[in-house]
């Protein structure tokens, strides 16, 4: 029963690192600014998808209504997000390169050896049980995630300028739904201004996200813990036995 359980966590730790690898990979891959069709408003995203920089243009105001500059924030932002999902496909359908992930090369040696019955019976089973440790937390981490997740994702929440000049409302998957600007201020605001008072409400935004939305309900999850364990490999290694 140990051997056939840790066979197949070989084969899950062998696997799942191709893919961590080839999806780091791919979010590094730069997606094309995003446009409303006029040209009024540029977005540009992050590899987690969030906008990294939004402009405003100069001459917005000859192509837009005051009343239609919110939706073609919103419009620029969709456009940069399917940009981004075709250049994340393609690199995604890229060959990895079979290269050695230097940080988790002295871990990998041990679950070899592990496998291999280098170890001794006893200190064998342990390293089982602590490696199936973190696969039950991740098993509890997606149900508890998921039973969560629509509620999670749908809420919305609210980021604002400093003087209420500009509002934006943000969904806790991350996706920009409604941006709404005073329209008095919009009247004769200046076009740094501007940019400057959305690029504040979007963040204030993302911090309300952060707060309450998907990554907060992972990070507070089985899983999350799932993941912090697996990003130091070597501490995960030294904790349960598995290096010197």
């Amino acid at each position: 029963m140990f051997d056939d359980r840790m066979q197949a966590l070989i084969g899950l730790r062998d696997e799942g690192e191709a893919l961590r690898r080839q999806a780091q990979s791919a979010a590094k891959a730069p997606g094309e600014p995003g446009s409303d069709e006029t040209g009024s408003v540029t977005v540009t995203l992050d590899e987690h998808g969030r906008i990294a920089n939004v402009t405003v243009a100069a001459h917005w105001r000859s192509r837009l209504a005051d009343e239609h500059l919110g939706g073609a924030v919103v419009e620029a932002v969709r456009d940069a997000a399917m940009r981004r999902l075709n250049a994340w496909g393609e690199a995604y359908a890229e060959p990895l390169t079979e290269e050695p992930v230097p940080s988790a090369a002295g871990l990998q040696q041990r679950l070899d050896a592990i496998d291999s019955a280098a170890m001794p019976e006893a200190e064998r089973e342990a390293a089982l049980v602590a490696l199936l440790e973190v696969v039950e937390s991740i098993e509890q981490g997606l149900d508890e995630v998921t039973s969560r997740l629509d509620q999670t994702v749908n809420a919305t929440y609210t980021g604002r300028s400093p003087h209420r000049e500009v509002t934006v409302e943000v969904t806790g998957g991350g996706d920009v739904t409604s941006v709404r600007f005073d329209r008095r201020w919009l009247r004769d605001a200046h076009d740094a201004n501007l940019t400057r008072q959305l690029t504040t409400a979007l963040r204030a935004a993302y911090e309300q996200v952060d707060a309450h939305g998907v990554p907060r309900l992972i990070a507070d999850s089985p899983l999350g813990h799932a993941q912090t364990v697996m990003r130091d490999p070597f501490g995960f290694a030294r904790r349960f036995g598995l290096a010197g």
